[in-house]
Parts: structure tokens; sequence; C-alpha cells
């Protein structure tokens, strides 16, 4: 079974835990465990070392690649703090105050400049021998006068409301459906590479057909082979034996001896026990050192 078969299986239950992460960084860790998921039951049914390993450095390659995907979804921003929203920052109306300050500061500057410019006071002025407490009664109206007309421009002034403080806080939801196909698509690689792996070994193992014991026979070998197996559907005998002796000459241009049991070559041999002494399998020998060990028997006495 491929990865994306297995991935297919588990689509319903990937995307629900996706859309539930909300935040990028929880879908990094879905997309990872969703990642040895995917390993484990891939491993449990391959039984090629050479796949296993090659699925696996692939899988870490794509979970060192999960925080790079451009899987971004809607974007959502909450203002918190005081908005200032339904308060009555500054009224419309003028507070009556403002009126009364008003007219009451005209009204006393009024009276503090009249004795000034009226002509009968100016005349009487000349008979008052206090002058100076002639003049603090006016002087005290056009202050109490001016007094009230700023009283009246503060009240009219309107006050301005200070901005609210307001903070913001951002959540970059992810897109489940295009996480979900950049995945696949990153699984699907995966598969295709595996595929060309697969493909490799069967290739190899088609050049390794034919070899004995890692190399080709000779068509020397090929020879006797297939003299031998001709000499056994024959059924006869002496054919039979002909052509083993043709083992012994070509091993011979091998330069390997086959050595029948004496006493100097008893140490080449295997004893066992039997009705007769002499050689059961001659033993091979190359340039006096020991190939193989013939078999031969005692005889009983």
């Amino acid at each position: 079974m491929k990865l994306i078969d297995i991935l297919e299986k588990d689509k319903d239950n990937l995307l629900t835990e996706l859309a539930a992460s909300k935040a990028a960084e929880r879908a990094v860790r879905v997309l990872e465990n969703e990642l040895d998921k995917l390993l484990l039951m891939y491993n449990e049914q391959c039984s090629n070392d050479r796949e296993r390993d090659a699925a696996a450095y692939m899988m870490q390659a794509i979970r060192l690649s999960l925080p790079l995907a451009d899987s971004v979804g809607e974007t959502k921003v909450w203002e918190t703090g005081d908005t200032g929203e339904g308060k009555d920052k500054s009224k419309g109306g003028v507070n009556p105050l403002v009126f009364l300050f008003l007219i009451g500061g005209l009204v006393l500057c009024g009276l503090g400049l009249f004795p000034f410019i009226a002509p009968a006071f100016n005349d009487g002025l000349d008979s008052i021998k206090n002058f100076d407490a002639a003049l603090l009664k006016p002087i005290g109206f056009a202050a109490g006068g001016l007094a009230s007309m700023f009283i009246a421009g503060l009240l009219a002034r309107r006050k301005r409301a200070k901005a609210p403080k307001r903070s913001q806080r951002v959540e970059v939801q992810v897109d489940s459906n295009k996480v979900y196909r950049n995945f696949r698509n990153a699984i699907l690689s995966v598969d295709q590479s595996l595929e060309e792996i697969r493909s490799m070994e069967r290739w190899d193992k088609r050049d390794e057909a034919g070899l004995i014991d890692g190399h080709k026979p000779s068509s020397s070998e090929l020879d006797i082979f297939s003299d031998l197996l001709a000499a056994s559907y024959s059924k006869d005998a002496e054919y039979a034996l002909e052509k083993i002796d043709e083992i012994k000459y070509y091993l011979h241009k091998q330069q390997i001896e086959a050595v029948d049991y004496s006493e100097e070559t008893a140490r080449y041999f295997d004893m066992m026990p039997g009705r007769y002494e002499g050689t059961i399998r001659p033993a091979l020998v190359a340039d006096g050192n020991l190939l193989r060990k013939g078999i031969a028997s005692t005889g009983s006495k």
C-alpha cells in the first residue's frame, strides 16, 4: 500500500483536527503526528529495508518544511479597551450659566466704566476730598465683570475627549483544505520517489540473474553443468561416469586437484567408519592449501 492510500483513508480525521487547531502552530503539530502515523503504517507492510530508510529520510524532510507551508486562511482582528461608544463626549447645547455670567459681567463692567464717562460724576470728582475712595467702587465693578466674563468663557469651552486606549489581538486561522492539499502533494512526491527506488531494486535483481555466488559462470562451467544434467537424464551409468571424470580435468585446469585418501593425505580427510577402507569423497587442494576436506572410510577389521 502506498502512503497516499493510507493518507486518503485518514483524510476526514485529519481535516477535522486541522479545522480544530485554528492557529498555524497547532496545525504543524497535527501534521507532524500524521507523518509519524503514516510512516509507522507504511513500515508495517514494507519488508524492503532500502525503501523503509528512504521513506524515513523523506518524511523527515517534510517535517522540517512544515512551518514554511503557505496555508493562511481567514485573519481575525479584535480591538480591546475603552472605545468610548455611547458616551456624550461634548454636549451640543450651551450651558445656561454661560449666559448668566456673560450678562452679569457686562453689567458689572458697565457700572465700573460709567463713572468715568459720566460728566456729572467728573465734575463732582473735584469736590471729593478722598479721590482714592471714589475710584475704588467702579474699579471693583469692572474687575468683577471681567472675572464673570472669564468664567463664562470657561463654561462655553467644550472639553476635548481623550482618545480611548485600544489594543488589538490578531489571530490567523489556517485553511484546513489548503493545508491538506499541500500535505497531500508532498506525500505524493514521496510515493513517486519510493516507486523509483522499487524500480531500481527490480532492475538490480534483473542484473543479478544468472550469477553463481556473485559472479557469472564461464562457458566451461556451464558446459560441465549441462553435461552432468545430460548424464542424469540419460540413465546411462557409463556415460555419467565419463562426464564425472571430466570434472577432474576441469578442476586441474584451474590448478585444483582432487586428492584421494592415503596415509600421506589423511590430514585432508574426515574419517568415518565403513566396511571398506578408501575414499568416499576426494579432497580439493590448490597449491598445497586445502580448499574442501574429503571424506574417507577406515574400513572394518
